[in-house]
């Protein structure tokens, strides 16, 4: 009989059974693990070992073939494995290679730019910080202050300053109607643009400057001159049904440093300054010197507030830098429209009609950080506001000038009708707008609506109160009268 290959990881039976005078041969093979062997498996009982190629009896072939079907079943019983080819005797197998490691693949390390001690848990590592040139390692100049030109190139103005008034579902160079609610016309001109405002909606100045981009600031060229030409295309942006306020807008002088920097040094330090535009409103028909405005801004829009309605005034703005002011735009007229009696209460000229800046203690939960101001009012309360602008505001109340101020709960929605307090009949925007569970607990005045009268407990959290940041009602404080 021919020899039998035998082949790693696999037990080959070659079995003899004596049946009439014929020997019947039983090759079976079960696939095994390969594993590493016990040198302690060698002291079993030699009884159960079985060479190779040796004849066996019945009872011996029953009880091993019985043996290795069952070892066979619980192998498989897990996962099937496909059943083995048959191959002929002769045919021998080429050797298997030997199975090669699979390399471990480990985390790169990261680079070595943090601190920290490693191993400790209490020790957050934080990206190395690059080091900032010092006072003491800045060569300083020793002889006079002097300005030069960096070798930057000037950046030049970009369209990306100014809102795109080709949009024509925003700016019109024409109103929606020719009269305003009183009936008198409305100014246009060539300056002027108008955006639309639905009527239930109250006038916002933060919502309305959404639309102008603002500077980046990243020019950094040195002035060598005050500002040679005057800024272009003045434009003068309203919005119907709000005549309290105006957007001016206006383009970069061309070919001049006013919207770069300087730079000066002396003995001890350096300075750095940004160049500022100068923008002046003035009221047609007042007296010198009054009625006219004058506020700074380094951005290429600015707001002008408070502005009386049915009122002409004019506008100019002026470039400046370090060095000194440059020529004005041409002065730019305009004439506000009629006030809607639809949003302000009638308030008579008498003492309880005026705004007065006060300086007086609230708690922090405010967006707005502005001016304070106090007026008493019809309900036997001063009503306080601190402005983030003269159309967005905190609304607070107290018992007494001196006294602290509170703010105001609403116990069925985010304090819309608290607009009554500054004398508006609208429901304004409020903001922002929490659960009250999301509030801390605090003390104030609270009411459920309109015309009812305020009391004073807990409001927030447990209390089903809310409160606000911000009111807009569509009337300014602290206004013009």
């Amino acid at each position: 009989m021919p020899p039998i290959a035998t082949y790693p990881g696999s037990i080959h039976l070659h079995i003899h059974v004596l049946n009439e005078s014929k020997d019947i041969v039983v090759n079976k093979t079960t696939a095994t693990p390969s594993r590493t062997k016990d040198p302690g498996l060698r002291t079993k009982d030699p009884g159960n070992k079985v060479s190779r190629g040796d004849k066996l009896t019945a009872q011996d072939s029953s009880r091993l073939l019985s043996t290795s079907s069952s070892a066979s079943v619980n192998s498989t019983g897990a996962r099937k494995k496909p059943a083995p080819v048959a191959t002929p005797p002769d045919s021998p197998r080429a050797s298997l290679a030997p199975a090669k490691p699979t390399p471990i693949r480990r985390k790169p390390f990261p680079p070595k730019t943090v601190t920290g001690k490693p191993g400790s848990s209490d020790n957050i590592l934080m990206p190395r910080a690059p080091s900032f040139p010092t006072a003491s390692s800045i060569a300083k100049p020793t002889g006079p202050a002097t300005f030069a030109k960096t070798s930057s190139p000037k950046k030049p103005p970009t369209a990306s300053s100014s809102p795109d008034y080709s949009n024509t579902t925003l700016f019109s160079s024409h109103p929606t109607t020719e009269t305003d609610i009183a009936g008198k016309q409305r100014f246009t001109g060539e300056h002027v643009k108008y955006m639309k405002k639905d009527e239930d909606v109250p006038c916002s100045i933060t919502d309305t400057l959404q639309h102008f981009p603002t500077d980046d600031g990243e020019n950094k060229e040195i002035a060598t001159s005050p500002p040679q030409n005057p800024p272009t295309n003045l434009t003068v942006v309203t919005v119907e049904g709000c005549p309290s306020f105006v957007i001016l807008d206006w383009e970069k002088p061309k070919n001049d440093t006013v919207t770069g920097s300087c730079m000066t040094y002396n003995l001890s330090s350096s300075f750095f300054f940004v160049s500022e535009y100068k923008v002046v409103s003035t009221e047609n028909g007042a007296p010198d010197g009054k009625n006219k405005c004058v506020t700074t801004t380094n951005q290429t829009h600015s707001t002008v507030e408070n502005l009386k309605p049915n009122t002409s005034y004019e506008f100019f703005v002026i470039p400046s830098n370090p060095l000194g002011e440059g020529p004005s735009t041409d002065s730019k007229p305009f004439k506000t429209e009629s006030a809607d009696p639809r949003v302000n209460e009638p308030i008579s000229m008498g003492k309880d009609a005026i705004w007065t800046e006060i300086k007086f203690n609230s708690d922090t939960y405010s967006e707005c950080k502005g001016k304070q101001y106090v007026k008493r009012t019809w309900y036997k309360k001063f009503v306080g506001v601190q402005l983030c602008n003269s159309l967005r505001y905190k609304i607070y109340l107290s018992d007494s000038l001196t006294g602290k101020f509170y703010n105001i709960g609403d116990q069925r929605g985010h304090g819309e009708d608290h607009c009554q307090f500054v004398d508006s009949y609208l429901d304004g925007r409020t903001g922002q707008q929490l659960r009250s569970d999301q509030l801390p607990t605090i003390d104030g005045f609270f009411r459920a609506v309109r015309q009812e009268p305020v009391k004073f407990g807990k409001i927030g959290a447990e209390t089903h109160t809310n409160y606000v940041h911000w009111y807009e009602c569509g009337t300014t404080v602290p206004g013009k009268w």
